[in-house]
C-alpha cells in the first residue's frame, strides 16, 4: 500500500503525540497534556548532559526525542551554538530569535512545513531538516554563512522549489536525496551554485530522466568533488569535461570517443612520469657508483668485490639486458659472484701478510741501527726516552682483518 504524504504526516503527528504522552507520563505521572519546554525542564536537561546552571554560558542544548510540540523559553540561552531538536513534533521553527550565536541547528525528524524563524540566526552554517514535510526552499537569504543544508526525505518536486538555494552562495554541502524532484531543470539551479562540492541527489525520479546523469552533473557543476555515493577525482573530471566538449562541439554521440582519448592521454602521462622517476633513480645510482669508484682510485684501492655483481644485476635490469640475463642461469651468476668474493678474500689475505712482513723487518732493523750509531747519538742526554707505541703496529697489522670481517 502506497502511503500519501498527508497520511505520512498524520501518522508522524500521531506518533509524536504518543511519544509526548509517554515521555510526560514517565517524567511527571500527575501532569496533564504533552510535555513542554519550560525553564525548569531546560535546566534539568543541561544538568543531565553536563551543561551549566547559568543559561547564558551553555553552548550546546539537547532537546531531542522528548516529544515537544513547540519551541519556546529559549531566550536566556543566548550563547548556544549547537541546538538538537530532532525526533519531536515541531511543526514550525520558532522561538529562536535570541539565539544570535547559533551555528548548527538539527531539526530533522519533525513535522516542519516551511523554513522560517531564522532571521536572527545569521551565523548559522549547518542546517539539518531531513525527514520533514517541506515543499519549497526559502528563507535562505537570511543565512549568508550557510554552508551545509540537509533537506532529504521532504516534498520538493520541481526546479522552482529549489530556487531558494540561489540565495545561499556559500553553500558547499547539499543533500536533496529521496525527495520528489522530477524536473531536469533542477540541474540548472544546481549549476548556479558556485561552491557546491558535495551533492546527494539519488532517490529522486529526475535521476532517470537526465541522460548520462553522472557525466552531466560533474561537467556542469564545476566545483563538485563528491556526487551521491562516489567521489569525483581530478582525472574523472578531466575525462568528463572532454566528454562534454565532444558532445557540444563534435555532435551528439562523439563525447565517449573524446573521453576515451582523454583517458588514454592520462595513462600515457602516468607512464611517462613513472619512466622519469625510474630514470632519475638510475642516474642517482650511477652517480653514486662513479663517486665511489673515484674515491677507490684516488686511494689506490681496487674496486669492491661486489661491484661486478651489482653491475651485472643492473645490466640485466636494463631494457636490453633481458636477453643477456637469459643467456646465464642463476647458478652461473651465483658462481661468478662467489668467485669474485673469493678473489677479493685472497687479495686481502696477501696484503695482510705483506704488512706483517714489513712490520717484522722494521723491528729487526732497530738493533743494527743502535749498534752502528755513536754512543752520543744512541743515548742523548737531553732527550727523554719516548714510550713505545705498540698500538700503531697493531692497527696497521689488523687493518686487513677488518676488511676480511667486512667481506664475511
Amino acid at each position: 500500500v502506497i502511503e500519501t504524504r498527508a497520511e505520512a504526516r498524520l501518522r508522524r503527528l500521531t506518533c509524536a503525540r504518543l511519544l509526548q504522552v509517554m515521555v510526560r507520563a514517565e517524567h511527571d505521572p500527575e501532569a496533564d497534556g504533552p510535555p513542554r519546554i519550560t525553564t525548569k525542564e531546560l535546566r534539568a536537561l543541561c544538568k543531565e548532559h553536563g551543561g551549566y546552571h547559568t543559561p547564558g554560558i551553555n553552548d550546546k542544548l539537547y532537546l531531542h526525542y522528548k516529544g515537544y510540540s513547540k519551541i519556546e523559553n529559549l531566550d536566556e540561552y543566548t550563547g548556544v551554538r549547537a541546538l538538537w531538536l530532532e525526533g519531536n513534533g515541531f511543526s514550525r521553527l520558532e522561538g529562536l530569535e535570541k539565539l544570535g550565536e547559533l551555528r548548527c541547528l538539527y531539526a530533522h525528524q519533525n513535522c516542519i512545513l516551511r523554513i522560517e524563524g531564522l532571521a536572527q540566526c545569521a551565523k548559522l552554517t549547518t542546517l539539518q531538516l531531513s525527514n520533514n514535510f517541506i515543499r519549497r526552499v526559502d528563507g535562505l537569504h537570511l543565512l549568508p554563512n550557510l554552508q551545509t543544508l540537509q533537506i532529504s526525505h521532504n516534498s520538493l518536486a520541481t526546479a522552482g522549489d529549489l530556487l531558494g538555494l540561489l540565495h545561499a552562495p556559500q553553500l558547499s554541502v547539499l543533500d536533496l536525496s529521496h525527495n520528489r524532484i522530477d524536473d531536469p531543470g533542477a540541474v540548472s539551479v544546481l549549476e548556479a551554485l558556485p561552491q557546491l562540492a558535495v551533492l546527494q541527489l539519488h532517490g529522486n525520479p529526475v535521476v532517470n530522466k537526465i541522460e548520462q546523469y553522472r557525466r552531466t552533473l560533474v561537467s556542469r557543476c564545476r566545483a563538485l568533488t563528491y556526487l551521491d555515493d562516489r567521489p569525483v577525482f581530478p582525472e574523472d573530471r578531466l575525462a568528463t569535461e572532454a566528454w562534454a566538449w565532444g558532445e557540444a562541439e563534435l555532435g551528439k554521440g562523439r563525447g565517449l570517443e573524446c573521453e576515451r582519448e582523454e583517458r588514454a592521454r592520462q595513462r600515457e602521462e602516468r607512464d611517462q612520469s613513472q619512466r622519469r622517476n625510474i630514470e632519475y633513480m638510475r642516474q642517482v645510482t650511477d652517480d653514486a657508483k662513479a663517486r665511489a669508484a673515484a674515491r677507490h682510485t684516488a686511494a689506490g684501492l681496487p674496486t669492491s668485490a661486489h661491484a661486478a655483481v651489482v653491475d651485472a644485476a643492473a645490466a640485466a635490469a636494463e631494457p636490453g639486458g633481458a636477453a643477456t640475463a637469459g643467456e646465464h642461469s642463476s647458478q652461473q651468476l651465483y658462481s661468478r659472484a662467489l668467485a669474485a668474493v673469493e678473489a677479493k678474500r685472497r687479495e686481502l689475505q696477501e696484503r695482510q701478510q705483506q704488512r706483517k712482513a714489513a712490520a717484522s723487518d722494521s723491528d729487526a732493523s732497530v738493533p743494527l741501527a743502535v749498534v752502528t750509531a755513536s754512543p752520543a747519538a744512541a743515548f742523548p742526554a737531553a732527550q727523554p726516552e719516548s714510550a713505545p707505541r705498540p698500538q700503531e703496529e697493531e692497527i696497521q697489522a689488523g687493518a686487513g682483518d677488518d676488511d676480511l670481517d667486512a667481506l664475511d
